[in-house]
């Protein structure tokens, strides 16, 4: 039975091969690209308001910010109504929903490239427990640009599908909303701006090169308006698409899902996924049947007539299979480079001349008289007239955390000790010398 269940499979393949490109699509499906053209309604969340692009119809969601999956899901049910003809939704969330890390892996393909990104998630992403979900389109393998990747976490896809399971609806994709609005072609520049967070992005070619994203409460300290406002300055300004909560609307209302190039930025959660798998299972039987018309078909072709066509599958299977097994030895060598660099490569970096001016930056006009910095660890000396204001305009900064005072203040004296966020000596050392 073994080996009659390896003869079909194998004659199956066989047969793919011999139909037309067009009717194998048909019969095998892509579950992405079927879930975006199923869509019925796209829905965008912009401020404290979520909107139908379709018919332009609003709802007020609770509140601003990140809502919870079963407020986002209720609001959606009553925009959308009980009327409506196909409960399939595309939902926009708003860019600070989304992680984005810049990452350096030329000649890559999209797949290979997302296969890296994940085995390399911890080190990318160290504070971040949860399964992470990515996407990335990457360059071409002559292009020096970067390659902007995006993530968000499994757990958050799971429960906005269910909430809008729960409501009746039928959640196919997940989009940062700034990215609905990317061309597929020439350079162009987006910039976000909503009641609490500013982001910026740079396209070529369909492809996001930067991605640049500020709280506006961050503003409001010189240093970082300071570089907001330069890194705006070298943008194109020609070719900028600026959206705020008096335009948003006008800018999204011609977003097309089916467009080429759409699915490269969405998030697919698990359960549209195998829901769409489900719905092929029929489509595979069909494949099976027609698979098996065409072999009686070919058993009574001339002998020699199967002895060639057999002859030319036979090379294009070896083919398809030498082309599969290059991106599986791409995934070896990442694993292999993981294993033997990551020591190396993925050392914490405390950028002591970043920290030193961030340090500065919150005293002044304070002084120190002793610094120490080791392993992510920050011990300062001090005198001050209020040395709690210093602790608490460390705690607030994000750049440190576990602030707290080591010893007893003396009169105006102060000794605080603190911890870089920005590095995990602690994570490190438990993932390459768990043994110390």
């Amino acid at each position: 039975m073994a080996a009659e269940t390896i003869d079909l499979g194998r004659w199956q393949d066989t047969v793919r091969q011999l139909l037309p490109r067009e009717l194998t699509s048909m019969f095998t499906g892509a579950p992405r690209r079927e879930l975006l053209k199923q869509v019925g309604a796209t829905v965008l969340v912009f401020d404290d308001l979520m909107v139908e692009l379709g018919s332009g119809r609003q709802a007020r969601l609770p509140g601003p910010g990140a809502v919870e999956p079963d407020s986002l899901a209720r609001t959606a049910a009553e925009l959308l109504g009980p009327d409506a003809t196909d409960p399939s939704v595309v939902l926009l969330l708003p860019p600070h929903e989304f992680v984005a890390t810049a990452v350096t892996l030329p000649g890559m393909t999209r797949e290979t490239l997302l296969s890296a990104l994940r085995l390399q998630a911890e080190s990318l992403l160290p504070s971040f427990t949860e399964k992470l979900a990515v996407v990335a389109n990457p360059h071409d393998a002559d292009d020096l640009h970067a390659d902007v990747a995006l993530w968000i976490t499994e757990q958050r896809l799971d429960q906005l599908y269910q909430a809008f399971q729960r409501e009746g609806m039928f959640l196919s994709a997940i989009l940062p909303r700034c990215a609905a609005l990317v061309d597929a072609a020439g350079s162009q520049e987006i910039l976000d701006e909503d009641q609490h967070f500013l982001t910026s992005l740079s396209v070529e070619d369909g492809v996001i090169v930067r991605w640049l994203h500020v709280s506006r409460k961050d503003l409001e300290q010189d240093i970082f308006d300071r570089q907001w406002r330069q890194a705006q300055a070298v943008a194109d300004q020609d070719s900028r698409v600026s959206v705020d909560s008096g335009n948003f609307i006008q800018r999204y209302a011609g977003v097309d899902v089916t467009q080429a190039g759409f699915a490269d930025y969405c998030f697919f959660p698990d359960g549209a996924l195998r829901a769409r798998r489900q719905v092929e299972k029929g489509k595979r039987a069909m494949f099976a049947v027609a698979a098996l018309a065409l072999v009686i078909l070919l058993g009574s072709l001339p002998f020699l007539f199967q002895t060639l066509a057999s002859s030319r599958l036979q090379s294009r299977l070896e083919e398809q299979r030498s082309l599969s097994s290059a991106a599986r030895a791409d995934r070896e060598v990442v694993q292999r480079f993981e294993e033997e660099w990551g020591v190396i490569t993925n050392f914490p970096q405390q950028d002591v001349v970043q920290t030193l001016f961030t340090l500065q930056s919150v005293l002044s006009p304070e002084q120190l008289s002793s610094l120490e910095l080791s392993e992510g660890i920050i011990r300062i000396e001090g005198e001050s007239a209020e040395p709690q204001a210093i602790l608490q305009r460390l705690e607030q900064h994000p750049m440190f955390t576990e602030v707290a005072f080591s010893r007893a203040t003396n009169n105006t004296r102060y000794y605080i000790d603190l911890r870089l966020s920005t590095v995990n000596f602690e994570g490190y050392m438990v993932r390459y010398f768990p043994d110390n």
